[in-house]
């Protein structure tokens, strides 16, 4: 029923830790694509290790491994024309999934009869276990909801995908390395008329800014990625892609929603 696809590009021990909440947390998940930008870690050899045991719960497991970095969106799109299941997540690696999350966005897609959905997402410091975290916040705030969008685990409906895909079969345009892909994705979701949001039934932690190269040389990525990524933005869209971040209004809701995510409230 659910398709899940994991780009990574190194950070192992992220990639560890969101297997292992993937695997033990999943109700609904069929089949994991993982696709490897050309890892110079201990990645490779760790995915191998991971195989046999999703397919020992039944479910499919396929690595994707690139001889170079590609970027954030075309991974996702290998992985994405690969996937059969009725649902098709997009999860990072710096992210720990709740028991169930999948089958709380099934539910709420279904309920509020969205397109895309995405979850909760906490970012404070790591407390090991988490799930005591994740039941408090779910006893309070047990069925919130706004028009948001979560770029860092994206819950798609086949139908929408098929609605926002490229020629090339892919959810992202290709031309955007890893910075902005996001915002341009977006904006088409709006153009097509995607119902999407974010809701409180769905609980995750991720590590901020996880992925991005830092310490290791060998993590490091491009050094023009972002200022490639703003001009490929404005170029197609006519403006800043920051823009709305920046006014007044949004910077109070912004204020507003991370006062109350550093206390556990949606």
């Amino acid at each position: 029923m659910v398709s899940v696809v994991i780009p990574v590009f190194n950070k192992v021990e992220l990639t560890n830790r969101c297997l292992d909440s993937l695997l033990k947390n999943s109700k609904a998940l069929t089949e994991v694509f993982v696709v490897d930008n050309a890892s110079s870690d201990s990645t490779p050899a760790v995915l191998l290790e991971w195989a046999p045991r999703f397919t020992g719960q039944g479910i499919r497991f396929q690595v994707v491994r690139n001889e170079q970095n590609l970027g954030f969106g075309r991974a996702c799109n290998q992985g994405i024309r690969l996937s059969t299941g009725e649902f098709v997540s997009i999860v990072n690696n710096d992210t720990w999934l709740m028991e169930g999350w999948d089958r709380a966005l099934i539910d709420e897609a279904r309920d509020r009869d969205l397109d895309e959905v995405g979850p909760f997402f906490d970012e404070r410091p790591w407390e090991d276990p988490p799930e005591a975290r994740a039941r408090e916040f779910l006893r309070r705030n047990p069925s919130n909801f706004r028009v948001h969008f979560v770029a860092m685990l994206m819950f798609f409906t086949r139908s929408a995908v098929d609605r926002l895909r490229f020629a090339h079969g892919g959810l992202f345009d290709e031309r955007f390395f890893v910075t902005f892909e996001d915002g341009d994705l977006l904006q088409r979701m709006k153009i097509a008329g995607i119902r999407y949001g974010q809701t409180s039934r769905c609980y995750i932690w991720h590590q901020s800014m996880g992925t991005r190269g830092e310490g290791n040389p060998a993590n490091r990525l491009p050094s023009n990625y972002e200022q490639e990524g703003m001009r490929l933005f404005t170029e197609k869209w006519g403006h800043y892609p920051l823009y709305l971040d920046h006014t007044l209004w949004e910077r109070l809701r912004r204020r507003y929603r991370n006062r109350r995510a550093a206390r556990g409230m949606f």
